[in-house]
């Protein structure tokens, strides 16, 4: 893959153009990259309002109604909908792992399988998570195993 930049004065706003044979998995994830970089998710803990970037993000669940997210140390509120925050970030290391969770592939550090055909994920913070059987196929191959 080739990279080249042009700077040009008289340019009113930066365009990204991409000329590929053909669109693979490695391009799919650079043009979804793009898409949510600098991007942050409002998360409330504490009383505060905070901007949390979406790559530091591990995981989104919702319990009893309500929609969490989880960094590496800290739980977050967050007032979206888990399904509006998968369309709206649509990134493609960003992937439903069951009804009530979505997970960021870049923070899992090893799978293993379950009973019931499920997966279960380990983060690299240690966390565990399941991966429910409808999912796993999609997970496998977001994966690439």
């Amino acid at each position: 893959m080739k990279i080249h930049i042009e700077k040009d004065p008289t340019c009113n706003e930066t365009e990204i153009i991409i000329r590929c044979r053909e669109i693979d998995t490695e391009l799919r994830e650079l043009i979804s990259n793009m898409g949510t970089a600098g991007r942050t998710v409002a998360g409330e803990k504490d009383g505060e309002t905070y901007f949390i970037p979406i790559s530091d993000i591990y995981y989104f669940e919702t319990v009893d109604g309500k929609t969490f997210f989880y960094t590496e140390n800290n739980t977050y509120r967050c007032e979206t909908k888990l399904y509006l925050i998968e369309e709206s970030l649509n990134a493609s290391y960003l992937a439903r792992v069951s009804k009530s969770t979505i997970a960021n592939l870049r923070k899992v550090r090893s799978i293993k399988k379950d009973k019931n055909a499920r997966l279960i994920g380990t983060l690299i913070n240690g966390e565990k998570i399941i991966i429910s059987r409808f999912y796993v196929p999609d997970i496998r191959e977001k994966l690439g195993v």
